[in-house]
């Protein structure tokens, strides 16, 4: 993997938030329902929110939510699919590791599609995590519908 160059990450501004949502609405083979991207962008600000930005140019974001003192989640986490393979989403989960953990969360997940109901892009999605320390906690065919398995995976902040 090549590591993008200058790659700033920082704090979410409201004025990012028209950008967040051409970059997410783009990525329809993860995020193609509108009601649901529309909670996502709705959410940036509120939640723990930061954004990658290349010259200029935001090419990703990411939130997270604290469901308790030690338990957080990945709410969201995009990249331009033209600047997948260069490091982004990874720098955007360091991020979000390095936020929740400074802030005492022991535990991080995620929430993304489950193989009981087979996505060569999620598949894509569910390795990344992987890659990243991530495990595969327990999938749920009642969270999201049976259409939609729901796999939940967690790591351990150090």
């Amino acid at each position: 993997m090549t590591q993008a160059k200058s790659v700033v990450i920082r704090p979410f501004d409201d004025k990012d938030r028209d950008a967040c949502s051409v970059l997410l609405n783009d990525l329809i083979e993860w995020f193609g329902i509108p009601a649901a991207n529309a909670s996502y962008i709705n959410s940036l600000g509120r939640l723990a929110s930061a954004v990658a930005q290349i010259d200029g140019r935001i090419c990703g974001f990411a939130a997270v939510e604290f469901h308790s003192s030690l338990s957080a989640e990945l709410s969201v986490i995009a990249v331009d699919r033209d600047q997948h393979h260069h490091g982004i989403g990874s720098q955007l989960l360091k991020w979000a590791e390095d936020y929740c953990h400074a802030r005492g969360a022991v535990w991080f997940h995620v929430k993304t599609r489950g193989p009981s109901t087979p996505d060569p892009d999620y598949e894509k999605t569910r390795m990344f995590y992987l890659s990243r320390g991530f495990a595969e906690l327990f999938e749920s065919l009642d969270l999201w519908g049976p259409q939609d398995a729901a796999l939940i995976m967690v790591k351990k902040l150090d």
